[in-house]
């Protein structure tokens, strides 16, 4: 994308910040029709999907839904650029050394960790990489503007942080690693912290890095913060952004009373990424000029607002490249009518789902220690041959393993590794007495929602 129209789309997105209801809706209806257009023509995949829904019609409930499984499966005739293909692109994913890269040469490529299923894959376009920078711009930027977090931003050398699993194209650590690639500042002020670290070595990695802006999984912040009130983590940052994970209204007071900072919780996915963000009043706000939110229940039918729905349909109006109409995202959310005080006019929302349990063992040496759910999840997951996981707390000190397996895996084989996988890792923190077993049933869908938890205790503490 060219300066001119990085700028129009930046300028835009400002604009929009401070529209009344009226004007955010109608750069989404213009966007929704130009999308839906678009797909119908470029996608053959669309062109077929909606063969029986009236042309120009930009009524999505005339349009049936698309789930990630679907996606995949019609993965080569879903894109727009027929130069993509699904075989290539699992090469390309498959090789670490190519996180970072643009596929082709042009085109972002994120992986999920498959959190209600099979791991999706999603190819971003020029449009869609902006977007995901400008949008969160908007709302965070003048969170700054303050002369305290100015003078940190400064002192600090406007340094960020990321903390998130990496070893694979997942959004967070890619995205991260294309900027330092692309970008002579990311090189020199972005770095990476892995949730897998032992928390000894990754507050000593933070108080040695320092961070202007610390990112990520909201209970690994959580934890970081009770490491800094006990003066085991001496980091002075001017924002902290939780993300990927719930967090209460509490943890969030608790991370701002104890940095001292302004606190921002994002609300995003790997097929979109910013689809919300929190404003001064701690409410999150939808982007709705670039995404079509729809709450709905278990039959795809609208829940009323302030009604948990039991997923969200999302319709992207920037990507083209792979255009998502009606996708599934899985998540529970609540949608409200009441304009914010802050005064913006994109709708409140909140968010459930994606749940996770920080669960705490006793070190061999007599400390207590957290183990993180996604970087206990990723430990499993990065095993070749496993399809799906949950690990259940059973007993204080035991582990049980649900896993499936890819049809041409070994059984016996996937879980000699997953067994030695997860005692190393669990060395690694101190616990090496722990018990990893495997579960005589796989994994397992949660009935109400229809998601799958990764990680949960059944152990009351």
């Amino acid at each position: 994308m060219n300066p001119i129209e990085r700028g129009k789309i930046t300028l835009d997105a400002w604009r929009a910040r401070r529209a009344t209801p009226a004007e955010i809706e109608a750069r989404q209806r213009r966007r929704l029709a130009e999308m839906l257009s678009f797909a119908r023509r470029q996608s053959r995949f669309y062109k077929r999907y909606y063969a029986d829904v009236p042309e120009g019609s930009t009524d999505l409930t005339q349009y049936p839904p698309v789930t990630k499984p679907i996606l995949l499966e019609h993965f080569d005739d879903v894109v727009t650029d027929t130069a993509i293909t699904k075989a290539e692109i699992d090469v390309f994913v498959a090789d670490e050394t190519k996180i970072g890269e643009r596929f082709l040469g042009r085109y972002p490529v994120w992986t999920t960790s498959g959190t209600t299923g099979e791991p999706g894959i999603f190819v971003q376009d020029e449009t869609a990489w902006t977007i995901s920078d400008v949008v969160g711009d908007r709302w965070i930027v003048p969170a700054m503007a303050e002369l305290s977090s100015l003078s940190r931003l400064i002192t600090q050398n406007l340094r960020i942080g990321l903390v998130a699993v990496s070893g694979g194209h997942f959004a967070g650590a890619a995205g991260l690693e294309m900027m330092r690639r692309e970008s002579v500042y990311g090189e020199r002020r972005l770095r990476l912290f892995s949730p897998k670290s032992p928390i000894d070595d990754l507050i000593a990695d933070l108080n040695q890095y320092q961070p202007a802006i610390l990112e990520g999984y909201s209970t690994v912040l959580v934890e970081l913060a009770q490491a800094q009130q006990d003066g085991r983590l001496n980091i002075s940052p001017a924002l902290v952004l939780p993300t990927a994970e719930p967090i209460s209204e509490t943890q969030k007071r608790r991370l701002r009373d104890t940095f001292d900072c302004v606190v921002r919780e994002l609300y995003g996915a790997t097929e979109f990424v910013p689809i919300a963000v929190e404003c001064e009043h701690g409410n999150l706000h939808a982007n709705t000029d670039w995404v079509v939110l729809e709450p709905v229940d278990e039959d795809y039918q609208p829940v009323e607002p302030e009604t948990p729905s039991e997923t969200v349909l999302i319709t992207s109006l920037s990507n083209r490249v792979q255009p998502l109409v009606r996708y599934d995202l899985g998540d529970s959310i609540m949608l409200y009518e009441e304009r914010c005080p802050c005064g913006s006019a994109f709708p409140v929302m909140e968010v459930g789902g994606r749940q996770g349990a920080v669960l705490r063992f006793e070190t061999d040496d007599g400390n207590e220690v957290p183990i993180f759910p996604l970087a206990l999840s990723s430990v499993v997951e990065e095993i070749p041959g496993v399809r799906r996981t949950q690990i259940i707390r059973t007993a204080p000190t035991t582990l049980q393993v649900r896993f499936s397996v890819v049809p041409d895996a070994t059984e016996d084989e996937v879980w000699r590794q997953i067994e030695q996988e997860l005692q190393t890792f669990l060395q690694g923190h101190g616990t090496g007495h722990v018990t990893v077993e495997a579960a005589s049933e796989p994994p397992q869908r949660e009935t109400r929602s229809g998601k799958f938890r990764h990680v949960w205790s059944e152990v009351i503490d």
